[in-house]
């Protein structure tokens, strides 16, 4: 998946404009990135996956780069 549909898939989860997701954006540099955002983030992606994030693989997710390798 594209930087721009990890960029959207974030937007949508964390109820934020995508204009304002820069493409090197990380965990805890957008205020709703929180840890409960994490959280809905990782389901989000679960669901578009239609499976589990196994423990090592949710715990890597820290970018809007990683967010776009594990949609691939």
């Amino acid at each position: 998946m594209s930087l721009d549909t990890a960029k959207t898939l974030l937007a949508e989860t964390l109820q934020i404009d995508a204009a304002t997701v820069s493409d090197t954006v990380r965990l805890g540099e957008i205020e709703a990135w929180d840890s409960l955002g994490h959280m809905r983030l990782l389901t989000a992606i679960e669901e578009r996956l239609g499976r589990s994030l196994d423990a090592e693989t949710a715990a890597e997710i820290e970018s809007l780069a990683d967010v776009a390798r594990v949609l691939a």
